[in-house]
């Protein structure tokens, strides 16, 4: 919970209280479930470290990825506590993760309003990331939607950064990219292509690189977040 403060410092006296709240802290290998779609769940997580791929399985096999979860971000809750999880979390690298019981979250939640109100924050940030992914699947072209994702985990990982950087790390393979801008993995490859021939972007050994920042945020329609500076962690 300590990364929460990539939003707002928390009192030393909060992150305290919250660590009453904690059962455990687990590790988890790359490629592994932390839990998966129609499971009976009751913990909530914080991711500590790495990268959590989140994506629904439809009927016929294929899967749809919603969103990466990177550090500090909240994983598992949902409105209805008593159904089945709605969806899947795989690592993408080795992960760290911070485990709560449901039904102690609600207990903090009702003891510190303020972190209920972040929560909140953070909750609203992730509906209005994935109205913005369902814009840039249905409206946008293959390179606008490749661009408009690579810019969006460049920001929010920037903002965990001491110093803004280039270049980030990159887990993702090209299937994981198709499914989540939905593109074929030949229209992928073909853009990834388009995308380093014309200078914009560098992707190679698990690491992006930036290379013409505003070009690519102009062809993706990319608006430089308001919370994109880096922020000092507890």
């Amino acid at each position: 919970m300590r990364q929460l403060n990539i939003f707002k410092q928390l009192p030393s006296e909060l992150v305290n209280a919250i660590e009453n709240y904690r059962t455990e802290q687990i590790t988890l290998p790359a490629k592994t479930f932390l839990y998966k779609q129609g499971e009976e769940h009751t913990n909530t997580y914080t991711l500590f470290s790495g990268w959590v791929m989140l994506y629904k399985t439809l009927d016929n096999g294929s899967r749809q990825i919603l969103r990466y979860a990177l550090p500090g971000d909240f994983l598992s809750f949902q409105a209805d506590l008593n159904s089945p999880i709605n969806h899947s979390a795989q690592a993408l690298t080795e992960c760290s993760f911070c485990v709560f019981p449901r039904q102690s979250i609600l207990q903090m939640f009702d003891q510190h309003p303020e972190l209920a109100s972040q929560i909140a924050w953070i909750t609203a940030r992730d509906m209005s990331l994935s109205h913005e992914y369902l814009v840039n699947i249905g409206r946008k072209n293959a390179k606008e939607r490749m661009a408009y994702l690579f810019l969006d985990l460049y920001h929010r990982l920037c903002t965990q950064m001491e110093h803004q950087e280039q270049t980030i790390p990159f887990p993702m393979t090209q299937e994981d990219i198709a499914d989540t801008i939905g593109l074929t993995l030949v229209h992928v490859n073909r853009t990834l292509r388009s995308l380093r021939e014309e200078g914009l972007i560098r992707l190679a050994h698990h690491r992006l690189t930036i290379l013409d920042y505003p070009t690519l945020a102009e062809l993706a329609g990319f608006t430089r977040p308001a919370d994109s500076q880096p922020q000092p962690l507890l």
